[in-house]
């Protein structure tokens, strides 16, 4: 069982519970505790090699689930994004079942009860995401029980996860008087930023077909509260967030620490010159390495931008290096310099090599000489930051009005200061949509490799535009002999992308189909 708060006591208290009678967990607070904290590690957290792989962000050599997604090869049967997660909505519904019963002082019930209600809610709103509606089930099964639930419609499924946030937030303290707790345990902040998340969702194209306007302005006003409560900031180094545990920026955090809990963020990044089990799982397509602006805030379509094709990496928004590894960039704790040129130490489409001619650099630690496989970091999983409550706010606001005010500008503009760009400003006297290509770019840019993406191009209901039939870039350098290259722009997919229209509703997995017939499967599956 691990602890999802930074404190070592907490970590290094440990045992498993799982052969516990319940009547024992609910008579001693100390595993009531643990119950709980055993909740906060079912949320999902980093990833080895899929939801990155799956957009218009990086492909790899290694195939598998993620080639599989990319080619439309998967089925009811077969889902590598399936989260039908009721066997740990089980454990928040029998403590909420419980807790009132138990020893626990009438404060300690209080804040635990707010925390579980934004566990399940948290588990509720990954099922809603992916499928639409799903049953909605708030008690302990028995098997007496009516087991064959049918599911509920999208938008109950929405109005039930926000009252159930509404209902932590009133339950939750402002905070537990230590960021390092605060940032891992939800606290009222944490849980009003969430909720945020999940107006915006719901007011998305996806799940609000018929636009309505409500929807925004709610998850616009509810972001603002964060905003406004001036208990978040940005970091002010863009490449340090998930390096400097517990930061300003840090809004709800998966705890990591190194031997009693850990990951391989450090070990995939690597060049496979310098892998130890595992390496180059993120390589950077063309088209997202094309989306980072120059340092002047200008596309390098623009021909006023000073890109230059034949030096392509130079004078790039700031955080382009802090993303990414490019050709000749110095890399890792050896202090050397990685080429994937053509017959480079590290070349493009050598085996395990990059595919693209670019590898991920975002959120490493270069001092870590631990890394294997799966294991060596301990990074927090940073599942909300205070960077995204700004892009939700911009996005929110700006499609609730005829055109976007000064607050909308204000907040991209406060995450495009941070990144370095100069100048940062956006142009003056944007319309709505074209303000709303600009919000897109910048979550583009600034969240990418944080597992948003996928579900951002979903909800927006740009998949099939932006992936069906496309075949995504890859950059084939030569180096010449006198140490010049020259690039050349080729494909990385093989094949071309499938989207179909019936895929921005996951099916509901085909042997939950086959326990409950009361479920009807998604459109098209």
């Amino acid at each position: 069982m691990v602890f999802t708060t930074s404190c070592k006591k907490d970590f290094l208290d440990r045992h498993a519970t799982s052969s516990i009678p319940e009547e024992d967990v609910f008579n001693d607070p100390a595993l009531i505790q643990l119950f709980v904290n055993s909740m906060y590690a079912d949320v999902p957290n980093f990833d080895h090699n899929l939801y990155d792989l799956i957009t218009d962000e990086s492909r790899n050599f290694w195939g598998g689930a993620a080639q599989n997604v990319i080619r439309g090869q998967w089925f009811p049967d077969n889902d590598p994004m399936d989260y039908w997660s009721y066997t740990a909505v089980r454990k928040t519904n029998m403590f909420l079942e419980k807790v009132d019963g138990s020893m626990l002082s009438d404060d300690d019930k209080v804040s635990l009860k707010g925390q579980v209600k934004f566990l399940r809610a948290m588990l509720y709103f990954d099922m809603t995401k992916r499928y639409g509606g799903v049953p909605i089930i708030t008690v302990p099964q028995q098997l007496s029980d009516d087991l064959l639930v049918p599911r509920e419609t999208t938008d109950s499924c929405f109005k039930f996860i926000i009252r159930e946030l509404q209902e932590a937030i009133d339950l939750l303290p402002e905070s537990y008087g230590d960021r390092s707790i605060d940032v891992g345990k939800v606290n009222k902040n944490s849980a009003t930023a969430f909720l945020g998340r999940v107006w915006l969702f719901w007011a998305s194209p996806l799940y609000n077909p018929s636009n309505d306007p409500s929807r925004w302005e709610a998850a616009a006003a509810i972001n603002k509260q964060v905003i406004d409560k001036n208990v978040y900031q940005l970091h002010p180094d863009f490449r340090r967030i998930m390096l400097d545990k517990n930061n300003e920026e840090e809004v709800f955090s998966v705890q990591f620490l190194k031997t009693l809990r850990e990951h391989g963020w450090d070990s995939w990044a690597q060049p496979d010159s310098r892998s130890r089990q595992d390496a180059s799982e993120r390589c950077p397509v063309q088209e997202f390495v094309d989306a980072f602006e120059m340092k002047n805030g200008k596309s390098i379509d623009d021909p006023t931008s000073g890109y230059n094709p034949n030096d392509p990496y130079v004078n790039r928004d700031p955080r382009f290096d802090a993303t990414l590894i490019v050709n000749g960039s110095v890399f890792g704790f050896q202090g050397l310099p990685v080429y994937m040129y053509v017959g480079g130490e590290d070349g493009i489409n050598i085996p395990y090599e990059t595919t693209t001619g670019y590898l991920m650099r975002k959120g490493t630690d270069e001092t870590n000489k631990d890394y294997y496989g799966g294991t060596g970091s301990d990074q927090n999983w940073i599942e909300l930051r205070y960077a995204e409550v700004l892009l939700n706010y911009a996005e929110a606001q700006n499609e609730s009005l005829p055109a976007p005010d000064q607050s909308v500008y204000d907040a991209i503009e406060l995450i495009r200061q941070r990144a370095g760009l100069n100048p940062y400003q956006l142009p003056a006297g944007l319309t709505r949509d074209q303000m709303r290509e600009k919000i897109r770019h910048e979550r583009y840019i600034e969240l990418s490799f944080e597992q948003k993406r996928y579900w951002d191009i979903r909800r927006w209901k740009i998949a099939v535009q932006l992936l069906d039939g496309k075949q995504y870039g890859a950059m084939y350098i030569t180096r010449h002999d006198d140490g010049s290259y020259t690039y050349e722009r080729k494909p990385v997919d093989g094949v071309p992308c499938v989207f179909q229209e019936k895929m921005y509703f996951l099916p509901i997995p085909q042997r939950e189909i086959e326990k409950n017939p009361n479920l009807e499967q998604n459109a098209g599956w």
